[in-house]
This record gives C-alpha cells, structure tokens and sequence, in this order.
C-alpha cells in the first residue's frame, strides 16, 4: 500500500502549511478563552455568592436597642476640597474630579454676572465666547483635583468688554457650542 495514502499525521502537517496555520489560530483562541475566563477569580478558590446583608444605620443614629451606632475606625477618610473663594479683586476657584481650565472659567463667569449685569444682553454664544477667553488667559495645563486657580474679577470684565464686539457671524459659529453648555440652557 504505498499509492499514498501511507504516512502518518506528522507526515501530512509537514506538507499542509495551511493545515498548520489553523491549529495555530485555534490554540491561539482557545488560550485567549482559558485566560479570560477565570478573571477576577484566585485559582482554586470557591465561588462565593454574597448573602445578604443589612443596611447599617447611618453614624450617631439610634439603634432599634436605642443605642448609638459608634463612628468607623480606621479606613480612609476622603479629604474635602478648599472651597471656592472670592476677594475684592479675583475669584479663586478650585478644580473638582474631570474640571479644566474652561469650567473654573465658566464658574468664574456665572459668578461674576451674579454680582452685577454687563449693561448689555449676553447671550449663551457671548458667555461661550467670554469663558474660551479667560481660559486661554489663565492656564494651558491640566489641572490637579483640589487646584486653585485665580482668576481676576477684571480679566472676567475684560472679556465681558471684548464680547461686544463679536460679529454676527460669530455668534452663529458659537451657537453649536452654546447648545452643548447645560448651564447657558
């Protein structure tokens, strides 16, 4: 019997390199299964399904037995942020978690025309306009969570001033990005 059918497995895998290719694809992606599959998980180690638990009240709240629930100990306690400032002459306003430059302006502004209004009507596309300016002006990096930035309560005017003169043309431009801003809704 050697019309060619003889020859092992071996024999046929070294003349098939696309038979070769396959059982490498198939490793490759039974592995990549075997490996995600367990994430998350120690080996060996039973898989637990949490019981339930009970809320616990909140600290210095009375217990059904009438006691007092004690304060937790040890663990981390979150630090809190400095809190915005103003001064006669600036705003001091402090980064929280996923701000920039242009919402430390943005909060700047609204607090300014809190204070006072501009003498003219500013639209959300001027309020847009006037926060890129003071942005621009006071930082160009990221910020860090508790950052202070100071922002002159003259460079606000500054900008409010500037605004008037911004064409119609402009105005249209920045609509897209007025649109976007919750607070000028």
């Amino acid at each position: 019997m050697t019309d060619g059918t003889e020859g092992g497995f071996l024999e046929r895998l070294r003349n098939s390199p696309r038979t070769v290719s396959t059982i490498i694809v198939i490793l490759i992606v039974v592995g990549a299964i075997f490996a995600f599959s367990d994430q998350g998980q120690q080996p060996g180690a039973p898989t637990v399904s949490p019981a339930p638990t009970e809320v616990p009240p909140p600290e210095g709240s009375p217990t059904p037995k009438g006691e007092t629930t004690p304060a937790p100990k040890g663990g981390p306690t979150p630090t809190p942020l400095p809190e915005a400032r103003e001064t006669e002459e600036a705003y001091m306003e402090v980064a929280t978690r996923g701000d920039g430059a242009t919402h430390l302006a943005r909060r700047a502004l609204l607090r300014s025309l809190e204070a006072g209004k501009p003498g003219f009507e500013l639209t959300a596309e001027h309020k847009v306009w006037i926060e890129d300016y003071v942005k621009d002006r006071i930082s160009r990096k990221s910020l860090a969570l508790g950052e202070s930035v100071t922002i002159t309560k003259g460079l606000v005017r500054e900008g409010i001033e500037n605004s008037k003169g911004l064409t119609d043309a402009q105005l249209q431009h920045l609509k897209r990005y007025s649109r976007l801003v919750a607070a000028y809704r």
